[in-house]
């Protein structure tokens, strides 16, 4: 009977410390999400800009960002380029990926915590500037004949020829203000670091035409297709995001082939998006310019070798969203592109960043 009541004592006692774990836990659960809400929320600390190390720091990317703009890749300069993409680099690398998370979600309502953390972080302020020195230099280029790109960040493009201008995974801060300048917008997949949500809204609101898999109001394509924009042909194929990991990594990216007109010397580029699977890529056109994701598992050589297209631009680098560190080391490097590249004539071959400035050959622009 005695062992049978110290039984009965024990699993009360026992129920009892499971009962108060249980409720110290959800009071953990509790005060850390109060945390990490007062911290997500709040601005962080401006930087003293006084500060030699950060005004050195500073005027270093901006002479970089500068020189890239004037020294475009022209075949005989990725060395002194690749020295320069390093400082850049060398600055990314300071903002972990949670950083740049917070950081895209201040676009939509948030500008003081977002001006806060592009004083803090540098990069972001080389971003920002980047980015509205494009925009900029998009409305004020006018084409006579050929095709011009801008590279705004990670997988996202605008292109100009004389008569059309449109973009493709638009992915940055205050990216709806290209509204007005853009006749449609292409967007791969529904992954956030390849569109922006106040640019998508826009420009439906509009009624200008955007192409996604998902977003409401957009046109839905989930299977091959075309359109004519004006003088434009885009022709969509369905490719892998993940090959290797079979059914839920197949059939959910949308890769465009874009024919530019006769005004454009008829340019057909071809934007892969994140599909990594070549040989879904089917462009019914010598390809004159390939826009690749260098991803695992696909080996861009191999898929530069399939399309022989007649320039390639290296993409989805320095995805800020991406972390550094193990176990899922995904951001992708300057220097990764460039090792990839090693075995192709850099006349072939380029890598841009941020809110740089691309003429395809021949491109005449108009004189102001």
């Amino acid at each position: 009977m005695g062992f049978t009541n110290y039984k009965t004592r024990a699993k009360k006692f026992l129920s009892t410390v499971l009962k108060i774990k249980g409720w110290l836990f959800i009071g953990g659960v509790i005060i850390a999400l109060i945390i990490l809400f007062v911290y997500t929320t709040q601005p962080p600390e401006r930087p003293d800009k006084t500060d030699p190390e950060y005004k050195q720091m500073k005027e270093s990317l901006d002479r970089v960002r500068e020189w890239l703009w004037n020294h475009p890749p022209d075949g005989t300069n990725r060395a002194e380029r690749r020295q320069r993409m390093h400082v850049l680099q060398n600055a990314c690398d300071q903002i972990p990926a949670s950083v740049y998370l917070k950081y895209r979600d201040t676009w939509d309502d948030a500008e003081e915590t977002a001006a806060a953390l592009e004083e803090e972080y540098l990069a972001l302020s080389y971003l920002r500037t980047a980015t509205h020195h494009t925009i900029q230099d998009i409305r004020k280029t006018r084409v006579k004949q050929g095709t011009v790109a801008w590279h705004l960040y990670n997988m996202g493009y605008v292109f100009k020829t004389p008569d059309a201008c449109f973009g493709i995974d638009l992915h940055f801060r205050d990216a709806e203000d290209l509204t007005d300048d853009l006749d449609f917008l292409l967007i791969t997949h529904s992954h956030p670091d390849h569109y922006t949500k106040l640019l998508l809204d826009a420009m439906i609101d509009a009624g200008k035409p955007v192409i996604t898999r998902w977003y409401p109001g957009s046109v839905i394509v989930k299977q091959p297709r075309e359109f004519m924009f004006g003088t434009v042909r885009v022709k969509i194929d369905i490719g892998d995001h993940h090959y290797h990991i079979p059914i839920i990594g197949w059939n959910n990216m949308l890769m465009f082939q874009i024919d530019c007109g006769e005004a454009n010397h008829t340019c057909t580029i071809y934007h892969g998006g994140d599909g990594n699977r070549f040989k879904k890529m089917r462009p019914d056109k010598p390809v004159d310019l390939f826009i690749v994701h260098d991803q695992f598992p696909m080996d861009v050589t191999n898929a530069i070798y399939y399309l022989q297209p007649r320039i390639t631009i290296v993409s989805h680098l320095m995805e800020l969203g991406h972390s550094t560190r193990l176990p899922f080391p995904l951001r992708l490097s300057f220097d990764d592109a460039f090792k990839e590249l090693r075995d192709i004539d850099q006349n072939k071959a380029i890598v841009l960043t941020w809110g740089e400035r691309w003429l395809f050959p021949n491109t005449i622009l108009e004189k102001d």
